[in-house]
């Protein structure tokens, strides 16, 4: 060991002390060396090793050894699974490189895969939507590629006849995830038992920090969620009424975070959902909001998200900090260059002013570059990706997209238009100037999509706009302004999203027959011709014979069941060609109430039909049996059946004329002070109650006639609500008529109807009150 050490004249005394430690620890050492022990050498022989120079070295290889995929030959695995397995991978690889200024780039070469099976089209859903998830703040630019892919469908796996397609299985991911709170409550609460029960406190704390790890996930992901679900609602890939479901449940939990869910809710798509129909119920939401902030039974972080929640909407949701949503890299680089700019100017106030400015616009130009290509070179992809996004520049792509992927989008002038006209006739019903305004527009092989975006826009109003929308049609298919193809196309579009829009809107079958049943109730169609046209989009599907029958009822409420028998059969249809293969036809008649088609009318001893009263002579009639004679119910039955033909029963001027003439003769005191005679209403309870048939659509109508004559009292204080409490009480008018009548906003029955909803205020708080009780 002290050879090791030699002597070197810059060696330090600490060196040459150190060796020395060294040297005396080296020797104590060997002295205290372990003896010999031959069991601890090791066998090289038994571990392969047979000699020093040997080259033949075998490693043990193991029968499972892990392979990347592109190097497994598995020949049992089938080859349609391989493809599988490759598109997610190819899909896999998009969504990662999935940026703003790649967006149309991208978009294409998914355009390319072939995504032909439902469980392609599960995987695709599910890879972009947890991608969604895990990154909220690219949620608008992941809802667009969904936008894209509405239209996609696949044959479904046990029913090759039934397709499913990319938004349905979106929605149900989107639910799923949404109720999954209820099943993570109970894990939470087993995970909090096993905490409580363990003994050790090392486990105690193992246990509490995975169950607040837990709670961290799951509450990031229900905010990913319900941001993802708002950005769809903004991209109209989602209905209103879905919205308002989601904000009543997150409304009705009352803990913190389904609050904090709501807040994102509202913050992302309150101001598409706060339409002037929809102004009541978003009062009663933030109603409630409002009374959580004041009581103060909330942390203050959600206390604060509350109140911002609630500014933002007195503000006509313009936010203090404006989000403008992902922004592309172009538009960071130039927001920085104009920062740099503006920190310039600060530091020179005026440059112009100096003999030298020529010379530092120079030198400031060139530190401009520098720090561009430095800022450049440090912002990396992840920057790149999570950084904002202009939403005018998301409608750019979203319009070549749809290009591409050949998704039927109208044009915006053209689109325009079409909202403004209809709009404006189903405020003022005058059917001369929209047909001249749909003239001048000149769409020619365009006038289709009027068709379509007039359905569209009257599905979900009351019964009397799609009334009139279908008269409209008929006015310009009688007036040859709109061809009989292009009508048939227009409804055709609609058709075939129909089954699909069905899980949305639950009456849709009833909704469009009451757009369709005007042309074949004023003539311009035959049945034979509009149902030949029309079944084919809904046959696949299996609704055309309900269709049918929503159509066929609606007739026989205009006119007798036996006229419609009658146009039926000389249609010449059978049932058989609408129903689906193997159904029973006879089962299918007595479950849609259509015996009537089956009897036969059209002999000699067939009664005439009767003469048809207008809405004036009906009043006039029923006010002078109900005023002035006094006459008993059943001398009311008695005229009625003998003028009345069934469909004018059952009609709408006819039950509007009863009601006005009922609620005539029990207004008492018009002088002085306005009430209600309630033994009147109870007198007349059997005739109104035949007449209404515990209908919802009819018993609205009788509401829209109360309104009217309350009006032409010029609206006495508490007489609405004396009305409302008698006919509630004696079983005339039900709850869901009551809250239909409250949330209609028909255009043609808006007279005096904001007085009237403050006058029972108490009646509706006091309705809704019961209807909780009761459930």
């Amino acid at each position: 060991m002290r050879s090791i050490i030699k002597y070197c004249p810059n060696t330090s005394r600490k060196h040459l002390t150190l060796s020395k430690n060294l040297t005396c620890l080296t020797s104590k050492m060997n002295a205290e060396q372990l003896p010999y022990n031959p069991e601890r050498q090791f066998n090289l022989t038994a571990l392969g090793y047979e000699g020093k120079h040997s080259n033949d070295v075998e490693l043990k290889k193991s029968e499972n050894a892990w392979k990347p995929a592109m190097k497994r030959e598995d020949p049992l695995e089938d080859s349609e699974v391989q493809k599988t397995q490759e598109l997610f991978r190819k899909v896999r690889s998009i969504l990662n490189k999935l940026t703003p200024q790649k967006f149309i780039q991208l978009m294409k070469q998914m355009t390319t895969l072939t995504i032909n099976t439902e469980e392609r089209l599960k995987g695709v859903v599910e890879l972009v939507f947890e991608k969604a998830i895990n990154e909220p703040s690219l949620s608008v630019v992941y809802a667009n590629m969904c936008r894209c892919f509405v239209g996609l469908k696949v044959p479904m796996t046990d029913k090759p006849n039934s397709s499913i397609n990319f938004r349905k299985l979106l929605l149900n991911r989107c639910q799923t995830e949404f109720d999954k709170g209820k099943m993570d409550k109970v894990a939470f609460e087993r995970k909090q038992k096993e905490q409580d029960s363990a003994a050790i406190s090392m486990e105690h704390e193992r246990l509490q920090e995975e169950l607040e790890e837990a709670k961290a996930k799951a509450r990031s992901r229900s905010i990913s969620n319900i941001k993802f679900i708002g950005e769809l609602f903004k991209l109209k890939m989602l209905t209103v009424e879905i919205m308002h479901d989601c904000v009543v449940k997150l409304l009705k939990n009352h803990d913190e975070e389904s609050l904090e869910c709501l807040c994102m809710l509202l913050t992302t798509a309150g101001k598409d959902l706060d339409q002037e129909k929809a102004k009541p119920r978003i009062d009663q939401y933030f109603n409630q909001l409002q009374k959580i902030v004041t009581e103060k039974k909330v942390s203050s972080q959600i206390q604060l998200m509350l109140q911002d929640v609630i500014d933002l909407r007195r503000h006509n949701w313009v936010s203090r900090k404006a989000d403008q949503g992902p922004k592309t890299i172009e538009q960071i680089h130039k927001e920085a260059k104009t920062e740099v700019f503006s920190k310039d100017s600060k530091r020179w106030p005026d440059p112009r002013s100096q003999k030298d400015w020529r010379d530092r616009r120079d030198w400031r130009d060139r530190r401009d570059q520098r720090d561009w290509r430095d800022r450049r070179d440090r912002r990396d992809w992840r920057d790149q990706r999570e950084a904002t996004w202009d939403t005018g520049c998301m409608t750019k792509n979203i319009k070549i997209i749809d290009h591409l992927t050949k998704i039927p989008k109208l044009s915006k002038e053209i689109e325009r238009k079409t909202k403004s006209i209809i709009n404006e006739f189903l405020h003022t019903n005058d059917y001369k100037e929209a047909v001249l305004c749909v003239d001048e527009l000149n769409l020619g092989s365009q006038l289709h999509i009027f068709v379509r975006v007039g359905v569209e826009l009257t599905l979900e109003r009351s019964e009397i706009a799609r009334d009139h929308m279908g008269q409209l049609l008929f006015h310009l298919v009688q007036q040859r302004i709109l061809p009989k193809p292009q009508f048939y196309k227009g409804f055709a579009d609609m058709l075939k999203q129909a089954d699909d829009v069905a899980i949305d809107i639950p009456h849709i079958w009833l909704y469009l027959a009451e757009l369709l049943s005007p042309v074949l109730r004023e003539g311009g169609f035959s049945m034979k011709e509009l149902f030949s046209k029309l079944w084919k989009p809904l046959i696949s599907v299996g609704r055309a014979g309900i269709l049918i029958s929503e159509i066929l009822h609606i007739l026989c409420k205009q006119m007798s069941h036996e006229t419609v028998a009658s146009l039926w059969k000389e249609s010449g249809f059978n049932w058989i060609d609408y129903l689906p293969e193997g159904e029973d036809i006879q089962a299918f008649i007595s479950q849609q109430k259509l015996q009537f088609l089956l009897s036969d009318s059209s002999g000699p001893e067939a009664p005439l039909s009767k003469r048809i009263l207008f809405p004036e002579e009906l009043t006039c009639q029923l006010e002078r049996l109900l005023l002035e004679d006094m006459d008993s119910n059943k001398q009311i039955f008695d005229w009625v059946e003998a003028n009345l033909d069934e469909s004018q029963r059952c009609s709408f001027p006819f039950v509007r004329a009863l009601m006005t003439a009922v609620c005539k003769a029990a207004v008492k005191d018009c002088n002085t002070y306005c009430r209600v005679d309630p033994t009147i209403i109870q007198r007349r309870t059997p005739v109104l109650q035949m007449y209404l048939n515990s209908d919802t659509e009819r018993q609205l109508q009788a509401l829209y006639a109360l309104q009217a004559l309350i009006v032409s009292l010029n609206q006495p204080p508490n007489l609405l609500r004396m009305f409302f409490d008698c006919l509630y009480d004696e079983d005339i008018i039900e709850e869901d008529a009551f809250f239909k009548w409250e949330m209609s906003r028909d255009p043609a029955e808006q007279q005096g109807k904001g007085v009237a909803l403050k006058s029972v205020t108490a009646f509706f708080i006091w309705l809704r009150e019961a209807e909780e009780e009761s459930e």
